[in-house]
């Protein structure tokens, strides 16, 4: 790890690789993640990425996006991201990725919740895992990418209004790193929470130390909560359950076998019905049947991932219902940014999940997320390469005296405190929680 980077990039999910593979390899550039390179969301992605089939009308894709979003997305974002889908796909490919095919010409793809169409491109149900070790494996080969693990990031480097570098905590010392660029690619905020898909390390931080400076933010207070995650009594992470086996056929059940929703409506509006359910028959769950999926019996094959999670719990998909219920999953609000990243504040960029660009609105639709971590993140890189910023800072040393987890706290505190004051309700049935 150096004192001085052209571009340092917090952050190792699909944003964060997106953008530094696209950078000059001219640059010296800084990866840095909390802990390992794969403690991101985007490798627990199950669904895929979502992109405008060749033959279709952008219209009828943009149209799912505003009706998931209800009509609160950026309308110009949206057509920009879903005009260009083909051609992230296409890049991921040109890296390496092995999306499923159904035959050496055609592609297998998954129709998910709030999509007309089936338009989602996968690998097995770990489509996130495999992007992101493809991309990771090309960052860690080239010469100008250091990737530094198990660094904490607590705090920018301000000078005369500008982002100049980030403090950190890492191998036990406080440390500055430098740098003409800054991107923030931290992920959502579902550490928080005390039940969430989301690695617990990945909570916020880089979203309140914007807000520590005045660098503007949006729709803070939109959470998504999704529909099916494993149901389990415990705290902490919890397994996902793909939407694309309801794409296949799988219908929700309430304790008593009767059916209640449409199952492929947009993830807030099924959530809300599972929600409904489980008030009005007293229980803390329902089930996912898989009886009407198609080569049932071959479902550990095609699903491997949830196949795995559920046995670890003693269920076997092949011929058990899966207990679920809705938990935390995503951040559609974050760090207001612009399509290649550039925020309020010069010299500071926000790429994924850790941004908000518009695209989402109220409500993301499936599989747009790792669509959106790779576009912009592609557009960050491209849009340094084009106007680097210069730099000119009096550089350092770090002199921080404070406790690590204190300051982390601290930050997770400031976030917990402006959801609850944006959305009470919210806070009150998902997020409360003495130890926040």
């Amino acid at each position: 790890m150096r004192d001085f980077y052209d571009v340092v990039i917090v952050g190792s999910g699909a944003a964060g690789l997106s953008c530094a593979l696209k950078l000059d390899p001219g640059y010296r550039v800084c990866l840095i993640s909390k802990g390992a390179m794969e403690e991101a969301n985007s490798y627990l992605a199950q669904g895929g990425i979502s992109a405008k089939l060749a033959d279709e009308n952008l219209d009828d894709y943009i149209e799912d996006t505003l009706k998931a979003g209800h009509y609160e997305n950026d309308v110009d974002v949206v057509r920009t991201i879903l005009d260009r889908s083909l051609d992230v796909v296409n890049d991921l490919i040109g890296y390496g990725v092995n999306f499923d095919k159904l035959d050496p010409d055609t592609y297998s793809l998954h129709k998910e919740g709030g999509h007309r169409s089936a338009r989602v491109y996968h690998v097995g149900d770990f489509t996130g895992r495999s992007m992101c070790e493809v991309m990771a494996e090309r960052v860690k080969a080239r010469p100008n990418i250091d990737t530094c693990e198990n660094t904490v990031l607590y705090d920018l480097i301000i000078e005369d209004n500008k982002a100049v570098g980030i403090r950190v905590f890492v191998d036990g010392l406080y440390r500055n790193i430098y740098a003409r660029a800054v991107v923030l690619a931290t992920g959502g905020i579902g550490g928080i929470f005390n039940s969430s898909t989301n690695y617990k390390s990945v909570s916020g931080e880089a979203l309140s130390i914007a807000m520590k400076y005045g660098v503007e933010v949006s729709n803070l207070e939109y959470i998504q909560i999704h529909p099916t995650v494993l149901y389990d009594k415990a705290m902490g992470r919890h397994s996902l359950i793909t939407e694309a086996l309801r794409g296949e056929g799988g219908i929700l059940l309430g304790i008593n076998g009767d059916r209640f929703v449409d199952e492929l409506l947009p993830r807030d509006v099924v959530s809300k019905a599972i929600r409904k359910k489980m008030e009005e028959d007293q229980t803390d769950h329902v089930y996912l049947s898989l009886e009407n999926i198609y080569d049932r019996e071959r479902i550990d094959e095609r699903f491997p991932t949830v196949f795995q999670a559920c046995m670890d719990k003693g269920i076997d998909i092949r011929k058990d219902m899966i207990p679920v219920c809705p938990g935390q999953h995503y951040h559609m609000g974050g760090i207001k940014a612009k399509l290649d990243g550039r925020t309020s504040l010069p010299g500071l960029y926000a790429i994924g999940e850790t941004s908000c660009t518009g695209l989402h609105g109220r409500n993301r639709l499936a599989s747009n997320s790792l669509l959106e971590a790779c576009f912009c993140g592609m557009k960050c890189g491209e849009g340094l390469n084009a106007s680097l910023p210069d730099f000119k800072a009096h550089m350092e040393e770090n002199r921080e005296t404070g406790n690590i987890d204190d300051i982390i706290a601290d930050y997770q505190k400031i976030l917990v405190d402006t959801i609850k004051e944006r959305n009470h309700d919210f806070y009150e049935y998902w997020l409360k929680n003495e130890d926040a």
